[in-house]
């Protein structure tokens, strides 16, 4: 059993962090007569999954969700929830990607368009129309 302090040397996360987690119920470590948080290997474990659902940008009721499921006997019910939240997650990832290429691919035309100012007045009406598009696709995703 690890205390908080132990926890986040281990995991790399803060304290109040873990003190988040488990007021909002995604991982709930147990507590001793003392009051204090004691994490056990288990604990750990699940922390490195939500700290991988985080950088994914999972929601908060996503990483909940998903640490539920992962507490439960394995069941197709189980299973197929997971495989639900999942599925919903990869598709906006995918997306997000997408987004980020575009953003990328933009940046470099940007760059090859500063070449001198003429060129960039020559390509601004182009530039706004690939914003204004990019801005709708992202705000479908939102």
């Amino acid at each position: 059993m690890l205390t908080i302090k132990q926890a986040t040397q281990r995991t790399g996360i803060s304290a109040d962090t873990l003190r988040y987690y488990d007021k909002e119920g995604i991982l709930s470590p147990n507590r001793q007569e003392n009051g204090y948080r004691y994490y056990s290997d288990s604990d750990i474990a699940m922390l490195k999954y939500i700290a991988v659902m985080k950088y994914a940008n999972f929601s908060v009721a996503e990483m909940k969700s998903m640490a539920e499921l992962f507490s439960q006997e394995p069941s197709e019910e189980c299973n197929n929830a997971g495989k639900r939240v999942l599925t919903t997650k990869t598709a906006q990832l995918k997306q997000t990607i997408y987004n980020y290429q575009k953003i990328v691919n933009l940046l470099e035309d940007f760059i090859a368009m500063m070449s001198s100012a003429d060129e960039y007045i020559q390509n601004k009406d182009d530039i706004d129309d690939f914003i204004n598009q990019l801005f709708a696709d992202i705000q479908r995703r939102i």
